[in-house]
């Protein structure tokens, strides 16, 4: 039996979801920019006052899974076995982060979402927010995996790496769905160079020498 506080809980979760899912319907057929909050409310059938009670910003009914998207990042990290690789946990969680954790049955949502991005610089400015926020909280989770706190240079660059390789590895996907390719295929063709870029984290950079240019002699270099 459900009580008092729980029907509450499930009725502003159903409220939540029905907003949510107006605006995605809205943004997704006519772009984020051209759609207004009223006109959210309206399709969903509640008051602009009650979206804003839900969500603080419009950007917020866009991005709406960063917490759970977050918390599930840091799970790859918690579920580690002791003396596993937490990288290689994270790389097998990327594709999972760059597709919201839809599988291949929902990936034409995945080529709309980022194509909304694509298209607004106000998204834009609230992803690269949201990229601070993760990284604080997977260098927290690494800090909890190494028994530090706070958190040394070592989990915040670690952090860092890990999501400039998604930042990477998001925009060349952003870049060949706007192309028309289709997200399997996408993920395909980037698999590979997500592995090389946590080959190059794992193994280091070294020295990153730089190359004599064309008009440099032997003597030269």
């Amino acid at each position: 039996m459900v009580d008092g506080t729980g029907r509450r809980a499930e009725h502003k979760q159903r409220t939540r979801e029905l907003i949510n899912a107006a605006a995605m319907e809205l943004f997704f057929a006519r772009g984020f920019d051209a759609v207004t909050v009223a006109e959210v409310a309206a399709k969903a059938g509640v008051s602009v006052a009650t979206v804003f009670n839900y969500f603080d910003t419009k950007e917020d009914l866009f991005f709406d899974e960063v917490e759970p998207l977050a918390a599930a990042m840091a799970e790859a990290v918690h579920n580690c076995p002791p003396g596993a690789s937490m990288l290689q946990a994270l790389q097998a969680h990327l594709g999972y982060q760059l597709t919201g954790g839809r599988t291949e049955i929902d990936y034409t949502e995945v080529a709309l979402f980022h194509d909304a991005i694509g298209h607004s610089p106000a998204l834009q400015r609230r992803e690269q927010e949201i990229q601070l926020y993760r990284r604080q909280v997977l260098a927290q989770a690494l800090a909890a995996a190494f028994g530090e706190d706070p958190p040394s240079a070592s989990s915040q660059l670690a952090a860092a790496q890990y999501l400039t390789i998604e930042h990477i590895v998001a925009g060349r996907l952003r870049a060949m769905l706007q192309a028309g390719d289709s997200t399997a295929a996408a993920l395909r063709t980037l698999k590979p160079v997500a592995d090389q870029l946590f080959t190059v984290v794992r193994d280091g950079l070294g020295p990153l020498p730089k190359p004599a240019t064309q008009d440099q002699g032997v003597g030269d270099r």
